[in-house]
Order: structure tokens, then C-alpha cells, then sequence
């Protein structure tokens, strides 16, 4: 994995995850959708190929 540094855009978090691979790729997405599941907090993300980005919001941000 490369890119190990969350910014912040326009108000959520986000981070671009590289890997070797399509299946790699996929692998983690399904990893991180099992914690998200359990920690009832969805990320908004998108894949193509070997990249993935992820967007963290909080509704609860500015509560």
C-alpha cells in the first residue's frame, strides 16, 4: 500500500489506497466492508483496478 496520509475534502476525510492488483484491491474493500458493517459507519468509495479512494464522513461532525 502506498499514500498513507489522510486529507481532508471538503469536509470528509479521504485517501487514495494503491495496490498491486485487482483482486488485492477487492480483498481489502471487502475487508473494510465487514468492519464498516459492524461499526455501522459507511464509507462512500470508489474502485478502479488496483486503486481504491475512500471518503469518511461523520454525521455526527460539528454535534
Amino acid at each position: 500500500m502506498k499514500n498513507r496520509d489522510w486529507q481532508e475534502v471538503d469536509g470528509a476525510l479521504h485517501k487514495k489506497f494503491k495496490f498491486r492488483d485487482f483482486a488485492e484491491a477487492f480483498a481489502f474493500m471487502t475487508r473494510v466492508a465487514a468492519i464498516a458493517e459492524e461499526q455501522n459507519h459507511h464509507p462512500d468509495w470508489s474502485n478502479s483496478w488496483n486503486t481504491v479512494e475512500i471518503y469518511l464522513r461523520s454525521h455526527d461532525k460539528g454535534a
